[in-house]
């Protein structure tokens, strides 16, 4: 849901795919100041070969007859509503002080390299505005995928239905990446169940074996993780992925020969895997063969500089070998590049004033419906009479008794029409 019927900001309780951070003050880096960046309240994404799963709670509302449409769409706008605004006709509000300087003797600067406290008015004039027009551009709102699904509804006394699941090998891929989803969030089981689904399906498709085992590995059982890893090797003895975690498995039980060989079939084949080669060269410190990890931890090095886990492994591997100059290098850039784990307490103010934002933090987390506020207006109200349909939002919980304003607000992403 975007208000201001499409051009105005999304609203908050939106599942959002971007990198949120702030300052030290735990302002938002919104501002063109990402030097500013001093924390990382979550970053959403959906990478190469993966996939995403989100979770909504929907609350059905009365009168709605014996069915409900649920339409979702991801979409896409290049630019924030409030970049959009600040970058054309934003201007410091005038009873601040100028950047970098103080007001009072006992009073800081809104503006340093830490921070910006800066508050801004969206009011400066657009004449001379390098635009087309003397306007603020609406950014259009790119649909990149949507799919639309029909449920029906019972009574509320009704007896609960047994649910049914029609299983077909084509639809091996949806369970496969719904169990990505869900892997990756950290929801061990439920991903385990959902790659049942496809060895159900098609039992010959080594990926269903495989993150099965990937799952039992997370989960620390290392017999089942075995046994559906051995199902998928037999099925694709080269399949490089399959290789990867079972040398993972291998190394776990520290049978490091083993792990070794089966990294090395990764890396035939993918030579510039950073991952993998730090998996083996972490397997050959601990087998105390500091030359060769040292040969293979440089190769992480050379595809990423800033390697954190190839330089913690290098400090070990010269300090085995008694070079203390270069275990010490190694060392500095490791503490250099660590992420400083202490700086997520600027975070908390933050996601006290923004529960939504905290909502969509948690690697497991659901947007609840609640009513759409454009449905309070008297003509939206005639419109939806008209067309018997009921609009449903997504925000966070009901808010209770004594939290802020910003904690009251409500928001929307999907739709849920009868």
């Amino acid at each position: 849901m975007v208000e201001d019927d499409g051009k105005g900001p999304v609203e908050k309780g939106a599942h959002f795919y971007r990198s949120l951070q702030v300052d030290a003050h735990g302002n938002p880096i919104n501002k063109r100041n990402a030097w500013a960046t001093r924390a990382v309240v979550y970053v959403r994404l959906i990478p190469p070969g993966a996939a995403d799963t989100v979770h909504f709670r929907m609350k059905i509302p009365e009168k709605t007859g014996g069915k409900i449409t649920l339409t979702a769409r991801l979409c896409y706008r290049k630019f924030a509503w409030w970049g959009t605004q600040f970058a054309f006709a934003g201007e410091r509000e005038k009873s601040q002080s100028k950047p970098g300087v103080a007001p009072g003797a006992n009073t800081p600067a809104a503006v340093t390299a830490d921070y910006d406290d800066t508050k801004y008015a969206f009011t400066q004039s657009l004449r001379g505005v390098s635009a087309k027009e003397e306007k603020i551009p609406d950014l259009p709102i790119v649909t990149v995928a949507q799919n639309e699904v029909a449920v029906d509804v019972l009574p509320a006394n009704a007896p609960a239905q047994q649910p049914k699941t029609q299983l077909a090998k084509e639809d091996w891929q949806r369970w496969n990446d719904y169990g990505i989803g869900l892997l990756l969030q950290g929801d061990l089981k439920a991903a385990q169940a959902a790659f049942e689904r496809v060895t159900e399906v098609d039992p010959q498709n080594p990926d269903g074996w495989l993150n099965i085992g990937r799952a039992a590995l997370q989960e620390g059982d290392l017999p089942r993780a075995r046994t559906v890893l051995e199902k998928a090797l037999a099925l694709n003895p080269n399949l490089a992925r399959t290789n990867f975690f079972y040398g993972s498995l291998m190394k776990s039980t520290g049978d490091y020969d083993q792990a070794a060989s089966h990294f090395q079939i990764v890396l035939a084949q993918y030579p510039h895997d950073r991952v993998a080669l730090n998996n083996l060269g972490r397997i050959l410190f601990l087998q105390r063969k500091y030359t060769d990890a040292i040969k293979v931890l440089q190769q992480a090095l050379a595809v990423d500089p800033e390697d954190l886990q190839a330089h913690y492994n290098l400090m070990l591997c010269f300090n085995g070998l008694g070079d203390e100059k270069m275990s010490k290098e190694h060392q500095a850039r490791y503490v250099r590049f660590k992420a400083d784990e202490a700086s997520q307490a600027i975070t908390g103010p933050y996601r006290q004033l923004n529960p939504e934002d905290n909502n969509e933090r948690q690697s497991i987390h659901e947007h609840v419906s609640v009513p759409l506020p454009i449905l309070n207006t008297a003509p939206t109200k005639r419109l939806a009479a008209s067309i018997t349909k009921i609009g449903v939002g997504t925000g966070v919980s009901p808010v209770q008794a004594g939290q802020s304003p910003a904690a009251a607000r409500t928001t929307t992403t999907l739709g849920a029409q009868k």
